[in-house]
């Protein structure tokens, strides 16, 4: 059981490993919904229904 939970995370991390790589850049991080929340952001806002202006 603790091979097969090894091995499970071991391929998730190789795998996420090889996209990165495979991009060639790593993923941005720059948003954070604490820029929504000091702009004043809500869920009624079109950005969280899915909707963009």
């Amino acid at each position: 059981m603790v091979y097969l939970f090894l091995g499970v995370v071991v391929g998730a991390l190789g795998v996420s490993i090889c996209k990165v790589m495979r991009k060639g850049r790593l993923l941005s991080n720059r948003y954070t919904p604490f820029d929504d929340i000091m702009k004043g952001k809500s869920e009624k806002d079109s950005r969280f229904r899915g909707k963009h202006k």
